[in-house]
């Protein structure tokens, strides 16, 4: 939990500087977000269109790479970090989708951390049973 929270904390605080310090009238990639999303939704939506730069509607390998470095840097514990994004990858197609990335942030419509809303994996998240 610890490390899901570290890691949300992190994406929040950069979203928040990223649109706080978007010029007015830049056409940036901030689109007007959803009412009905909670706040880590949206953080999680934000994030995942920053890394899909080719707007494939997934994260490939190559993108995956700033996410990596990213999770390594900002979230603790840091042995949490090592195989995050190869847990995300539920179906082990090599891309991470918008789903998996919120299923291993934890990520629900109701707002509270909760493992995989959509379509459990085999074996329960390794996540939350080893940080609390």
């Amino acid at each position: 939990m610890e490390f899901i929270t570290s890691l949300l904390d992190a994406l929040t605080t950069d979203m928040v500087q990223a649109i706080n310090s978007a010029a007015p009238t830049g056409g940036g990639r901030f689109s007007e977000p959803d009412p009905s999303h909670t706040l880590e939704e949206r953080v999680v939506h934000w994030y995942f269109s920053q890394l899909d730069s080719n707007s494939s509607n997934d994260i490939n390998k190559r993108e995956m790479k700033p996410f990596k470095r990213y999770v390594k840097k900002k979230a603790k514990p840091k042995k949490c970090a090592r195989r995050f994004t190869d847990y995300c990858d539920l179906n082990k197609d090599k891309v991470i989708s918008l789903p998996e990335l919120k299923g291993c942030l934890g990520v629900s419509k109701e707002g509270s951390l909760d493992s995989f809303p959509q379509g459990k994996p085999a074996g329960s998240n390794p996540f939350i049973g080893r940080l609390v």
